[in-house]
């Protein structure tokens, strides 16, 4: 099967991915970044985590192993597989097998919940780059006044850097994508990157604290 006709907007150009061994997004491991962040003062200690695109859950299992309850969202099969069978170990590890698009704070159907801390790790790049700012008003609608959004923006990049995901992403461009929608409390430069089949992730990825413009 292609996906040369399909686009990260639906399901099946991810099951390709996932079949033709393309998931260079997926590390086979939980992020080292992410483990080196829970280390961090920034990191929060508490808090119900929403982590969308949440692929083969290593890190949303993460997350739930340090003791949140977490919502791993997916609408691929592959993927969902893989969260189902880690909800079976951590009963506060929820998946949602939904398109997070359609996350909805008031439709139980749809979640129903809104979070202390969404947790993004390639998400935002591996979308489709015309629906960041969709993206970020998803964003917005789940999160709580008071919440997080943790983002870890890989690559950071002036190039378009891939063919598939994930997708390259500038510091300008972020910034102007969050002008007066969300706050960047603070920027973190990861000490501990993932070497895998992309490359060397070091210097090229970076966490952003962000909350909301309230």
């Amino acid at each position: 099967m292609s996906n040369v006709a399909l686009t990260p907007n639906v399901p099946q150009y991810w099951e390709v991915l996932y079949a033709e061994g393309k998931d260079e997004w997926d590390l086979g491991m939980v992020a080292p970044a992410l483990l080196d962040f829970f280390e961090h003062p920034s990191c929060p200690k508490s808090g119900d985590v929403l982590v969308p695109a949440a692929g083969r859950g290593w890190d949303a299992e993460a997350w739930a192993k340090r003791g949140h309850n977490v919502w791993a969202v997916d609408f691929c099969s592959s993927a969902l597989d893989s969260l189902e069978m880690l909800s079976n170990n951590y009963p506060n590890l929820t998946p949602l097998n939904l398109d997070m698009f359609y996350l909805s704070s008031r439709d139980e159907k749809r979640c129903g919940k809104k979070f202390d801390i969404i947790y993004d790790y390639c998400a935002f790049n591996s979308i489709h780059p015309g629906r960041r700012d969709e993206y970020v008003e998803m964003w917005t609608k789940m999160l709580k006044d008071d919440g997080l959004v943790i983002g870890f923006f890989f690559p950071i990049s002036d190039e378009k850097y891939n063919d598939i995901p994930p997708f390259g992403i500038s510091r300008s461009e972020l910034e102007v994508r969050f002008n007066g929608i969300l706050n960047v409390e603070e920027i973190i430069v990861p000490k501990k990157s993932a070497k895998d089949r992309i490359g060397d992730r070091t210097g090229k990825e970076e966490i952003w604290l962000l909350r909301k413009v309230l």
